[in-house]
């Protein structure tokens, strides 16, 4: 007898049946007013329950919810299903969340840019939430698709999530976790706002009056809710989270606002303004104000942004002077604007940008923000502009305080003045590397045949870290989990020999490399999925984009300590090529690097270095594979 299933989605097609008591005893009971044979008003009452809809594929999982496609066996409408697990609810102390989201859609029935509640009811295992089918997915989906929206599609879907937010707070309802996953696009391609479980509900009664005049709805004082209900724990989304939550505990209408300014800056960027290794890390920059805009934003853009993300909420330009900026000049406000065909996606293309020449010698300034000449860092095909996603170089040289991070982490940041760039936990593959990368010509090496024996599978180990890229140009490998503060294994990225690049693997999966003088290693970020491909895609490239920031930042304090002879890259070779990987050229940087504290620069090649030396293998290496202990 097989054991009975933990979640109402065991069988193939829906939830399982319910029993006959609580087809009756679940179903949600509504009247509708009708017309009888004679054309007399009449009101009837309507039952919904299970048995009334055919179930079909999953549309998206939840932490503690499925949503399912679903159609109406009598009217063949279709729906989207969200069905919870009542005893996974209970057991995560989850039904505040539940009651929230159900009253807060029976509040919200009268805009179209809200996800619908047509029906709740239940069975003995589960509740139903019975919402609009919004067929185009996720806006966060098609973005990744796009990479980049242009200034029409960004005008087009700003407007639409920006008169959903003020529908939401004219009737009350702070939303408190908008990004651009909770924003779904319907079959018109109109925008759909779903998943209200963490909005916070006023007390509109008192308000009423003044809230409302006969123009329409009024979203009312940007700083209401900012008094009542403050937050015990942490409640959105880490890249989209306003400052005053981080520091108050408080949200109010205003802290919509920031997360919209967040979103209208990804459309056109192609990412969040503050992203960082981890959420203590992007805290860190929202309550600095930390971030930077990519060379060749939208000026319009870049100023309705920069008076939205204001750290305090009372200052933050408020609903009615956002639908009067010159960024929105056009938008047909009202229900015009959702009769309105959506715009052709397309992605944004920055205007090209002329060379500046100094003082009429001939020499030229680069646009702020742009690629040097013989830079590597070029965007991969289809990635969004690398040069605005992270500060320009201005800020190389400075390193900001020790985080909390860095505090805690001390024991493994060995180096002077070491901070930690990138944190995350990856599947990594160790295998030792036969030869150096590259021959003198830059043609793959072939193994040598007498230490092939060296170079078994056996030495390969693939296992969870928890990989960091520091200041120092170093990768660190720790145990996952963080818990244990030691270094399992390190690599430097500042040599000669170390080059990195990203691929695809079998499953279609982006994955990313370091190869070094003696080591392969292979990263696999372990939540990507073939679902999502283009997941794995970013994920990689913001680990790379992290290992040339990590050499820029080594670079520059190599340079600056190298005067007093206090350089922490005394073993690096004498000249320093720039990686040839995915995302850039094989273009080459000499730097004046330092011995004994002497700067010179050695235009010798890495394999002429090698020639005197001699390929040795002792017992002790033999005995372990020739691979570190990882």
């Amino acid at each position: 007898m097989s054991p009975a299933p933990t979640s109402p989605y065991g069988i193939e097609g829906g939830p399982l049946p319910s029993s006959e008591e609580w087809k009756e005893k679940g179903a949600a009971v509504s009247t509708r007013q009708d017309t009888d044979s004679t054309g007399r008003p009449v009101s009837r009452v309507v039952k919904k329950g299970v048995k009334d809809f055919n179930f079909g594929r999953t549309l998206g999982e939840g932490s503690y919810s499925t949503v399912l496609a679903a159609t109406d066996r009598q009217t063949l409408r279709e729906y989207a299903i969200k069905v919870l697990d009542k005893r996974h609810i209970i057991k995560e102390k989850k039904v505040k969340y539940v009651n929230i989201e159900k009253d807060t859609l029976n509040r919200l029935t009268e805009h179209p840019g809200i996800v619908r509640l047509y029906y709740t009811f239940q069975d003995e295992r589960s509740l139903y939430f019975v919402l609009d089918l919004a067929s185009g997915g996720e806006l966060l989906g098609v973005l990744k698709k796009m990479t980049t929206f242009d200034e029409e599609c960004t005008r087009f879907y700003g407007a639409q999530i920006l008169d959903s937010i003020d529908y939401m707070h004219s009737r009350g309802v702070i939303y408190r976790d908008l990004k651009p996953e909770n924003v779904l696009l319907d079959d018109q391609m109109h925008v759909k706002i779903t998943d209200f479980g963490t909005a916070k509900i006023l007390d509109i009664r008192s308000r009423q009056r003044s809230d409302h005049d006969d123009s329409g709805a009024s979203a009312g004082d940007p700083l209401d809710g900012a008094e009542t209900d403050r937050a015990v724990s942490f409640v959105g989304t880490a890249e989209y989270v306003s400052p005053e939550l981080l520091t108050d505990k408080n949200a109010c209408k205003a802290s919509d606002l920031w997360a919209f300014g967040c979103i209208v800056y990804q459309l056109l960027a192609g990412r969040p303004p503050f992203k960082a290794g981890n959420e203590y890390q992007t805290f860190q920059k929202i309550v600095a104000l930390d971030y930077n805009f990519p060379a060749g934003f939208p000026e319009v853009a870049r100023d309705l942004i920069q008076r939205l993300l204001v750290l305090d909420p009372a200052a933050r330009l408020p609903i009615a002077h956002i639908k009067s900026h010159k960024f929105f000049e056009g938008i047909q406000w009202g229900e015009g604007l959702w009769k309105q065909k959506a715009p052709r996606l397309k992605s944004y293309a920055p205007p090209a940008q002329e060379f500046i020449k100094l003082n009429g010698n001939g020499s030229a300034a680069y646009p702020s923000g742009s690629p040097m000449p013989g830079s590597s860092r070029t965007a991969a095909p289809g990635a969004p502009p690398v040069s605005g996603l992270r500060p320009q170089l201005r800020a190389v040289t400075e390193l900001p305080p020790p985080s909390q991070l860095d505090i805690e982490w001390s024991p493994v940041l060995t180096r002077n003045n070491e901070r930690i760039l990138k944190l995350g936990n990856l599947m990594v593959l160790s295998t030792p590397t036969p030869v150096s990368p590259t021959s003198k010509n830059g043609e793959v090496a072939e193994t040598p045949k007498k230490f092939s024996r060296f170079f078994g599978g056996s030495a390969s180990k693939k296992r969870q870290r928890l990989v960091m890229i520091t200041s120092s140009a170093r990768i660190v490998l720790a145990a996952a989990g963080g818990e244990e503060k030691k270094t399992k294994l390190e690599v430097s990225v500042m040599g000669s020999d170390a080059v990195w690049r990203s691929y695809k693997d079998a499953k279609g999966l982006t994955v990313w490399s370091v190869d070094t003088r003696d080591k392969h290693l292979t990263f696999e970020d372990p939540k990507a999925t073939t679902s999502d491909p283009d997941g794995s895609m970013y994920s990689a490239q913001e680990w790379l984009e992290a290992i040339e920031l990590a050499r820029e930042l080594a670079m520059s304090q190599s340079i600056t300590n190298s005067y007093s002879g206090e350089s922490t890259f005394n073993d690096m070779s004498s000249s320093l090529p720039s990686p040839s990987s995915t995302i850039g050229g094989d273009a080459v940087l000499d730097l004046p690097t330092q011995s004994t504290g002497k700067l010179r620069k050695d235009h010798g090649g890495d394999n002429d270095s090698l020639k005197g030396r001699k390929n040795r293998f002792s017992k002790r290496h033999s005995k372990s594979g020739l691979a570190a202990v990882f």
